[in-house]
């Protein structure tokens, strides 16, 4: 039987260190390789064009290009390349700007190594995955909205699955409606 090839990673961050800390916290997994990494968000296309790249690691606030413009982008050159963005701001206005670019997992840069590989595999595994603290940031807008709509029920159940980190497929099954379906639920949230 034929070894499963390590799943290939892309790091994105205009900090050096975050580079070298996330290298650090895979290089003692067998389950990924690192595929490349950049300082220039401006340079990422051309890289992901060079190299085969599964997953792309990505901060939000860098200059040149913020995040949100590059996983744009990047999602509709590459669709096949999972995005999740790696950042020290949670709130809920860029995390939906992220959702809204394509992002399919959010956390915090004051996560450790078990939630960083944790989102790994649930995105790979073609999920999504959001951060504790990132999921109460989003219940929490959700909560203070005032003078909105108002979610309805079947929006309030898929939220309950997401915070159980619920892939697409997992809620459509449980829910007996159609993945299509989910994802239009979660972008009308």
């Amino acid at each position: 039987m034929k070894p499963t090839p390590p799943n290939r990673i892309f790091i994105v961050d205009d900090h050096q260190l975050v580079i070298d800390g996330i290298r650090s916290l895979l290089a003692d997994s067998s389950l990924y390789t690192l595929a490349g990494f950049s300082q220039y968000p401006e340079e990422v296309l051309q890289m992901l064009d060079a190299n085969e790249v599964d997953i792309m690691l990505t901060d939000i606030n860098m200059p040149g290009m913020t995040g949100i413009e590059l996983t744009r982008l990047v999602r509709k050159k590459f669709a096949h390349i999972k995005v999740i963005a790696i950042s020290m701001h949670g709130e809920s206005a860029i995390i939906k700007e992220m959702v809204d670019a394509g992002i399919s997992g959010y956390i915090l840069k004051n996560t450790g190594k078990k939630e960083l590989l944790d989102a790994l595999e649930k995105v790979l595994d073609g999920g999504t995955y959001f951060g504790e603290a990132i999921t109460r940031e989003i219940l929490n807008t959700l909560n203070h909205r005032q003078g909105e709509q108002r979610l309805t029920d079947r929006e309030i159940e898929i939220i309950k699955l997401i915070e159980n980190e619920r892939s697409n497929k997992e809620i459509s099954e449980q829910l007996f409606i159609s993945e299509r379906t989910v994802e239009t639920h979660r972008k009308n949230i």
